[in-house]
């Protein structure tokens, strides 16, 4: 018997996408995981990705000029081909942009071509604080052509209450729609022990343009090892070294990476308090909370309106805080423990896959 979207007629969407496939977070950890649930009920999904597999295994290095020219040129030309087939589909879902740099040529192009347009913003890309790699692409890269996406598109999708605001003041027609990260409770799960007892393991995970956020609070863990030990996990796409921690830097593997998160106690997520800030989700307070350890976050954007301070995550209200809510973590197993288990109890009530899920489907299917 069909179901009914299974009975409606097969409704084709391209998403037009910055990155590899699952590769990146805000990909990835986002929209991604809901491709094979969408094909399942009978649409037909298309990604159009714009970077290469190689081309995003350098983009962070220093050099290789020649091959990221070619490899944003190459990505250019992908995107115009696309224009010639794009009435075909029945939905465009654009993640961030159509093409990174310079006015909204083709992102013009493509809403004036597609029949249904969903416009997926990431973090306060608003902002003129925004992050990026270097500062020559941060002056290549236009916020006009947001600015454009938030007034056409049909429908917007933003990454916290508080962007999803500022989306509906530029777009005018309250269109727009806060959708939590999507993490699978079935893949991101607890360790199968209990906290570590002869090292504790204090760990972060991001890439190459979020370690600056890391860097913030060195000072204070180096502060910390002076009065504890403990071990630092980096996990990245990048190299990362400090001779006064003990340091360990884990290449991020797909295949591997929740038993990288696993061996955390403490997952650290400082960010600073800014205007970009206020667009972030909250992923990795979310990861760590999925896995059950203490997410001990800077009491800044929208882990404010999902982590109870000492209850389900740590929220740290200023700078001079850090050592001391690491110290009481570090020295008390049961409250790391306790905790843990209450962000994972959260995380199964508000952020299941299947209730994302539902959240895309009420836009896609609209």
């Amino acid at each position: 018997m069909k179901t009914d979207y299974q009975s409606k007629k097969l409704k084709k969407i391209l998403f037009v996408c910055p990155y590899p496939e699952n590769i990146a977070a805000g990909q990835r950890l986002k929209f991604e995981p809901h491709f094979s649930r969408l094909e399942e009920l009978g649409y037909e999904v298309t990604a159009h990705n714009f970077m290469t597999l190689k081309l995003w295994n350098i983009i962070s290095k220093e050099g290789h000029t020649a091959h990221k020219i070619l490899g944003t040129l190459l990505g250019l030309l992908k995107r115009l081909q696309l224009l010639f087939s794009i009435r075909k589909y029945d939905c465009v879902y654009i993640f961030m942009n159509v093409f990174p740099f310079g006015p909204p040529i083709l992102e013009s192009l493509y809403v004036w071509f597609s029949k249904k347009v969903i416009f997926d913003v990431e973090d306060n890309m608003l902002s003129s604080e925004q992050g990026s790699i270097n500062w020559l692409a941060s002056v290549l890269k236009s916020r006009t052509k947001i600015k454009f996406l938030l007034k056409n598109a049909d429908y917007i999708i933003a990454s916290s209450p508080d962007l999803v605001n500022q989306c509906n003041n530029i777009s005018g027609k309250n269109n727009a729609r806060f959708i939590p990260p999507t993490l699978d409770e079935k893949r991101f799960i607890p360790k199968n022990k209990d906290s570590n007892l002869s090292e504790i393991v204090i760990g972060w995970t991001g890439t190459f343009s979020s370690k600056n956020f890391l860097e913030m609070i060195v000072p204070h863990l180096e502060s910390l090892y002076e009065k504890r030990k403990f071990k630092l996990m980096v996990i990245g796409n990048f190299d990362y070294t400090n001779e006064k921690l003990d340091l360990e830097v884990i290449k991020w593997n797909e295949d591997h990476e929740i038993q990288q998160l696993q061996n955390f106690d403490i997952g650290l997520y400082p960010l600073p308090s800014n205007d970009w800030v206020s667009g972030k989700s909250g992923l990795k307070a979310m990861q760590y909370m999925a896995i059950g350890i203490p997410a001990v976050c800077s009491a800044v954007g929208n882990v404010l309106t999902f982590i109870e301070n000492n209850e389900d995550g740590v929220l740290v209200f200023n700078e001079s805080e850090w050592i001391d809510v690491l110290t009481d973590l570090i020295d008390n197993a049961k409250k790391r423990d306790e905790i843990g288990k209450n962000a994972r109890q959260k995380f199964l009530q508000n952020f299941s896959k299947e209730t994302i899920f539902q959240k895309y489907l009420n836009i896609i299917d609209n």
